[in-house]
């Protein structure tokens, strides 16, 4: 087969499935349901693919761009977008406001003024190193977190990099805005975006021989494809269709979400301290219980998050304009200002909505032909920020392996995609297996880190059973029997009393009330207790190898991230010089598909990350198809010509897309390899120096191996010879040491069994 610089085309029909539609309807590959971040992510990574879809939401774009909601883009999402979109990458990085206005968390009676309960700095502004814990720093308000950054270590943190991007902070509406600027951008005709048009009917064609989807929208077309992708939120359509339930709590907890934006004297008021600026500024005052999320202070987008609880909270009576100004300035400076005076805000949006914490029982429908991404497939409290990475990392899972399970039916249907093999089903089973587990694990670390806010409230004095209690109390007789309205006031009234005492943190006052507070507080924050924002393992250490406990305990949820060359892990950033390629146009290309690179460790050579080399090497080569990358390590391997040959027939045999990387320790070796690196006219091969032979450290350390292949000595990175199966999406398929006696089978058996834990063993 030839993987490289296959056209989008155009599907033709199959008569077998035209049920429900006229006979000159086209059969898409893929519909998208939903056009939110993960949707457009996959989306763009379909196009990337030359995948042909269509992408449907009944919301306006309009409406995608007003509000912000998810603002964090944790490590790993970063990775995949610099290696998949670096265009929305650098736009992230240049519209995200500095680090400086986000790395902390506040904690007091109100933003500015009142008392100042804790301030904490997270780890987000040098990169983060191998083993660097996520946890918070207290510090004083005058404490210039820039200067502690600076220190002399700064060689020694660029060589322990744990990854070669850092988190961002950019609000929602505006990563979604770069998402479908970029969606039009490649667009090449292949896929076409129908917001403001709702799915309103599916039905699942089971006569033919592939199952078929049609579906009806809102404005009365209807469209019919061979697999359906979910993206279209907690409440999802598609995932009632498929009758699959949700397994978890679906009710934590009510929240009002105020989305408000602040005038330019207001705004400057509230940034003029650095020790005011945070991401998250936890208030507890006698009017305002609440979290405000600054989204970005200079524009003035905030949002106000307050616990709610219907029925005795209404919307009409407890968050009326005037109620919910006066808990905005409550919050803000403790005190409610005049509307004649300067400083002004204006409330866009109050919406309430339920922190859940569920994932779906199943991930598809039993056809395989419908499949849940993001919310559709799991909801997790906000804390943390997993909800919206989790789903980018859906679609970057999936993506790949629909592409390759719909140009696998192509090969056997000519020109058409259709009939879909138990083998290509498979591939998309892994997904679920893959997926499944770490949006459980997320969930509960989610639940985990709400819990922590709680634990906040409580060293307040504020219990959140409290209020759980008396709802219980009024819904039981004799109260139960008072109307709604009495028990309502009476819900009110003691929640009041409740706050009054949260009266002494609005001032500088000495206080014995406070000064408790404070000291119960700070002592949860000087132990670590304060919410994470970076959780190195969870981000980068989850793993999609089932055959071992790679459940990550909750032992220390912020601990430190260690690589590991193992199966299911992501491949650890490695810093590579690139030596040559096939290809004379090489430089060009590399310094085109890495310009927002944030380091180069050689002056007169490129330099690229380790982590997503498959995604790396498949732009560059401009490879429409996913593709697999095998790594060989040591100079007995590198030397041999049957690797070379063993990966071409790997490449015929299973028809699989592959890259074969030779990564050698030093410069050195380069040497006796300008011949080879230049003889492979069957398939491309890469050429790189591993700079700080961290790669070969860490595959010796784990790979392991038998005593007598090296006649009983120690195992060293100068006698390591082995391979790394990498799959499309940057985790190992398979890691093994290699003998080179008998090598081409060797290779063959290998790359066999990465693509059956990558693919499922029904594949080949």
């Amino acid at each position: 087969m030839n993987f490289y610089h296959q056209p989008t085309r155009r599907l033709l029909l199959s008569n077998q499935t035209r049920r429900f539609l006229s006979n000159n309807t086209e059969i898409h590959p893929a519909i998208i349901l939903g056009g939110g971040p993960t949707g457009l992510f996959l989306s763009s990574l379909l196009t990337s693919y030359s995948i042909p879809h269509l992408l449907f939401d009944k919301r306006p774009q309009s409406e995608l761009l007003k509000h912000p909601q998810a603002h964090f883009i944790n490590l790993r999402s970063m990775e995949i977008l610099r290696h998949e979109l670096p265009n929305v990458h650098d736009k992230i990085v240049q519209c995200m406001p500095p680090v400086s206005e986000w790395e902390a968390f506040h904690f007091g009676g109100s933003v500015i003024g009142g008392r100042r309960l804790g301030r904490v700095i997270h780890p987000v502004r040098d990169m983060l190193q191998i083993g660097q814990s996520g946890d918070a720093i207290l510090v004083s308000d005058e404490v210039d977190s820039s200067a502690a950054a600076n220190d002399n270590d700064a060689v020694e943190r660029l060589l322990n990099r744990a990854s070669p991007c850092r988190p961002a902070h950019l609000a929602q509406n505006k990563f979604v805005s770069l998402l479908l600027e970029e969606a039009q951008d490649c667009n090449d005709g292949g896929s076409h975006l129908h917001y403001n048009e709702e799915i309103v009917h599916i039905t699942e064609d089971t006569t033919a021989q592939q199952p078929t989807i049609a579906i009806q929208t809102s404005s009365n077309q209807q469209y019919q494809t061979q697999y359906l992708l979910a993206c279209d939120g907690a409440h999802s359509f598609a995932r009632r269709y498929c009758r699959i339930s949700m397994r978890g709590d679906a009710a934590l907890q009510h929240m009002m979400n105020i989305h408000f934006r602040t005038n330019s004297a207001l705004s400057e008021l509230l940034m003029r301290r650095k020790g005011d600026q945070a991401m998250l500024h936890f208030v507890y005052n006698p009017s305002l219980v609440g979290a405000f999320v600054c989204h970005d202070g200079r524009e003035g987008e905030w949002v106000l998050q307050v616990p709610y609880f219907p029925p005795y909270q209404v919307p009409d009576v407890d968050f009326t304009v005037d109620r919910v100004r006066d808990m905005i300035w409550f919050g803000f400076l403790g005190r409610i200002v005049s509307n004649e005076y300067k400083y002004k805000f204006d409330i866009l949006s109050t919406r309430s909505w339920t922190m859940s914490s569920q994932v779906a029982e199943q991930y598809m429908n039993q056809s395989q032909n419908v499949l849940l991404l993001g919310d559709a497939a799991h909801t997790f409290p906000p804390a943390g920020g997993f909800g919206m990475n989790t789903g980018l990392q859906d679609a970057h899972n999936l993506a790949w392996r629909l592409a390759l399970s719909l140009q696998r039916q192509k090969t056997v249907h000519s020109d058409q995609y259709m009939s879909a093999a138990p083998s290509t089903r498979s591939i998309l089973k892994k997904y679920e297996l893959d997926r499944k587990p770490v949006a459980t694990q997320n969930a509960a670390l989610s639940v985990r880190n709400y819990q922590r806010t709680l634990r906040i409230a409580k060293a307040c004095y504020l219990d959140a059973q409290h209020p759980q209690l008396l709802m219980g109390m009024l819904k039981s007789p004799p109260l139960s029997f008072l109307s709604i309205e009495a028990r309502q006031d009476m819900f009110r009234q003691l929640v009041k009393v409740a706050m009054m005492p949260l009266g002494s943190l609005l001032g500088d006052q000495n206080s014995i009330h406070a000064n408790h507070v404070e000291s119960n507080v700070k002592k949860i924050l000087e132990s670590g207790g304060s919410l994470p924002l970076v959780f190195p393992r969870f981000e980068l250490g989850f793993s999609y190898n089932l055959d071992n406990d790679t459940k990550l305990d909750s032992a220390d949820d912020s601990s430190g991230y260690y690589p590991a060359i193992r199966v299911g892990h992501r491949l650890p950033h490695v810093e590579l010089e690139v030596l040559d390629t096939n290809d004379g146009n090489r430089g060009d290309a590399v310094e085109a598909s890495h310009q927002c690179a944030p380091y180069n460790f050689a002056t007169e050579s490129q330099c690229i990350s380790l982590v997503d080399i498959s995604s790396q090497l498949r732009q560059l080569h401009s490879v429409s198809a996913p593709m697999f990358t095998l790594i060989v390590l040591g100079t007995d391997l590198i030397n041999s010509p049957g690797v070379h040959k063993a990966a071409g027939d790997a490449i015929e045999k299973f028809e699989i897309p592959l890259s074969l990387v030779y990564i050698l320790r030093d410069k050195s070796d380069w040497n006796g390899l300008m011949h080879k690196a230049r003889d492979s006219s069957r398939f491309q091969s890469d050429y790189f120096v591993d700079v700080d032979q961290g790669l070969h450290q860490m595959s010796t350390n784990d790979l392991e191996s038998s005593l007598n292949e090296f006649n009983g000595q120690e195992a060293t990175i100068k006698n390591l010879n082995a391979m790394i199966l990498v799959r499309p999406d940057g985790h190992i398929a398979n890691a093994s040491r290699m003998d080179t006696v008998g090598l081409e089978k060797s290779v063959l058996t290998f790359v066999e069994q990465g693509l059956r834990n990558s693919l499922g063993s029904e594949l080949l």
